[in-house]
């Protein structure tokens, strides 16, 4: 997280050291100009940190905001560091500069070719600088503007950098497809001295001005320039913006000044399987991603891949028999496709009451010719939105196992009772969608198999009788609706493990991790009424153990994605159908808050798809 403080401007011993025009990778030639040549200096950190004057401090105002419906509540999450009320607060006519203090505990990535990463430790973020342009980075979240802003950093260079003779280039980069502005300063080796901090103080002033934006995100960090070797950690890293940028950016501080930011660019630009989200259309007109430009701006920045949360279930496609009507999810899949985003179908057969049309509830003919109706539909979807090219995988069957011990096929459903008491129609589902399309992932879909028990037992023997029997299945689905204390990491693993044994794909297709669990032996006296900083940590590290179990259990030609159900807690499905909550909104089980906000387990998951500690 970046927070902002009052910054009391301060004499410092000066340096003259160059700027260059050469970004990460050094792709560009030094620039001599004399624009470029900047008055910077280098000190031991003690002068800088006693020269800051303690404040209270408040998350960055570069998080996105975004106005909620009227209806809903405003997030109780407060700042990680202090409480809102405790934020100076912005103003137009401020002659004062902002700074920015960077986080060093996550969020920094290795960067240059051949980069072994980086490792958070007590010290900062250090990284081996096996070669030249190696080094370290991380986001500043729109909109900055940078131009004319100082940037201190304080490191520390191992003895063997010292004697590589090797310099470091502090560096920032404007983010946007084809880096639309670099900076880079220059720290020689003669301004170092192994195992002592220093602090490299550079100003980002380019003649072209291109760093006074704030439509993209900035990537800034230092690389090791010449023939490095050694390890170099950056311990601490702020960044002074000038008076003109602190002006221009009050009108988001003024009302952002509480606002968490998580300092992720994009979710899905850290994966290299799908990210999906959950979301509405016509079946929830305050959410519709078709009108709700919040929820268009989270969900076109952080995922690649959305599944219907209604809209492309059975009682919505085909109402009555033989009458299909796909005008709505067909608006659904194009505003994907505009998007270039994927669609994950959600779902062909499902037993939920409410979601199956009266005429199969009422089924009075053959269970063949019930099997011959399921087929039709199975094969009617599938093949409408095969041509549609970004229907990329399907929930085939939804929760056929109940949750006995030991388990069984749903008897209570309609398909099976209606199937001669028989579960023949999921296998038949399969090999209609198989035959209707040919490349589409096929997915079982099922919640509590992540608890490693029962019902995972009756679907791995699912699995091993359909592959033995040639039945088409590519996957399955753990929706993982799991609590803050349950299941475990160590039964998610292995119930995720039993499926890639199999040779088939694990996808997570409902995600969400509520933190109040109504299932427990404390319950209600354990409640938690207030979404505080400690309950907002805690699901920021459990939403990082689970998608890094995901990554450790699953090997990546099997990874089928991982989808989260909805974006924001005010749409969560938890608070109505939870009845032990009584109706109170205290789940608050998703990665964005009642304004669209950033959450820390934002955070968390993208630490854990970057390889970084959960904390």
């Amino acid at each position: 997280m970046q927070q902002i403080q009052r910054l009391i401007p301060l004499f410092l011993i000066t340096i003259g050291l160059s700027a260059c025009g050469g970004g990460s990778g050094g792709s560009k030639s030094t620039n001599s100009s004399a624009a470029s040549v900047l008055a910077s200096s280098v000190v031991p950190s003690s002068v800088v940190a006693s020269s800051v004057v303690a404040s209270s401090v408040a998350p960055s105002s570069t998080a996105r905001s975004s106005v909620a419906p009227s209806s809903v509540p405003t997030s109780s999450v407060a700042p990680s560091s202090t409480p809102a009320s405790s934020a100076p607060a912005s103003s137009s006519s401020s002659i004062a500069n902002t700074t920015i203090n960077v986080d060093m505990t996550s969020g920094w990535r290795g960067n240059g070719e051949g980069n072994s990463g980086v490792t958070f430790n007590s010290d900062g973020v250090s990284f081996t600088a096996s070669g030249d342009n190696i080094g370290a980075v991380t986001d500043v979240a729109k909109p900055i503007k940078l131009e004319e802003a100082v940037i201190s950093m304080v490191v520390n260079v191992s003895s063997e950098f010292k004697a590589s003779g090797a310099s470091l280039q502090p560096l920032a980069q404007i983010k946007g497809g084809s880096w639309p502005g670099e900076w880079g300063c220059w720290s020689g080796n003669e301004l170092l001295t192994a195992g002592t901090d220093v602090t490299i103080t550079c100003t980002i002033s380019e003649a072209d001005k291109k760093f006074d934006q704030t439509d993209n995100d900035v990537q800034i960090g230092v690389q090791a320039k010449g023939s490095p070797a050694g390890v170099v950690t950056i311990k601490s890293v702020t960044i002074a913006l000038a008076q003109t940028a602190a002006s221009s950016s009050s009108a988001t501080s003024s009302t952002a000044s509480s606002i968490y930011s998580a300092g992720v660019n994009s979710l899905r630009d850290l994966a290299s399987f799908p990210i999906g989200a959950a979301v509405s259309n016509t079946d929830s007109a305050t959410y519709n991603i078709l009108t709700n430009a919040s929820e268009q701006a989270v969900v076109e920045k952080h995922f690649d891949q959305m599944t219907a949360g209604n809209i492309m279930k059975m009682s919505y496609l085909q109402p009555t028999q033989g009458n299909f009507t796909f005008t709505n999810a067909d608006a659904f899949v194009d505003y994907a496709k505009s998007k270039n985003m994927t669609v994950h179908g959600h779902a062909l057969v499902w037993h939920s009451d409410y979601q199956v049309p009266s005429f199969m509830k009422n089924w009075s003919g053959s269970a063949a010719d019930f099997i011959t109706a399921v087929e039709a539909h199975v094969t009617a979807v599938v093949d409408h939105f095969e041509a549609k090219g970004n229907v990329t995988s399907w929930d085939v069957v939804n929760e056929a196992i109940n949750d006995s011990s030991p388990a069984n096929f749903r008897t209570d459903s309609a398909f099976y009772t209606k199937s001669g008491n028989s579960a023949v129609y999921i296998e038949k589902a399969f090999q209609a969608a198989r035959a209707a399309d040919a490349n589409a992932t096929l997915y079982y879909n099922d919640y509590n198999i992540d608890q490693n028990n029962a019902k995972t037992t009756k679907m791995i023997e699912m699995l091993t009788d359909f592959q033995a029997r040639n039945i088409p299945i590519d996957g399955v689905g753990f929706q993982m609706h799991v609590f803050m204390d349950y299941p475990s990491i160590a039964n998610i693993s292995a119930a995720m493990k039993k499926v890639v044994d199999k040779g088939l794909k694990v996808k997570i297709t409902e995600l969400d991790v509520a933190v109040n669990n109504p299932y427990n032996s404390g319950w209600p006296g354990n409640k938690i009424t207030t979404f505080t900083e400690a309950a907002a940590l805690a699901q920021k590290k459990r939403y990082c153990e689970i998608v890094k179990a995901y990554l450790d259990t699953v090997p990546a030609n099997l990874r089928g994605g991982i989808t989260v159900w909805g974006t924001t807690d005010a749409s969560t499905w938890l608070t109505t159908a939870t009845a032990a909550y009584n109706g109170q909104a205290i789940a608050w089980p998703l990665l964005f808050d009642n304004n669209y906000n950033d959450k820390p387990a934002l955070r968390g998951y993208a630490d854990a798809l970057q390889g970084s500690a959960c904390n």
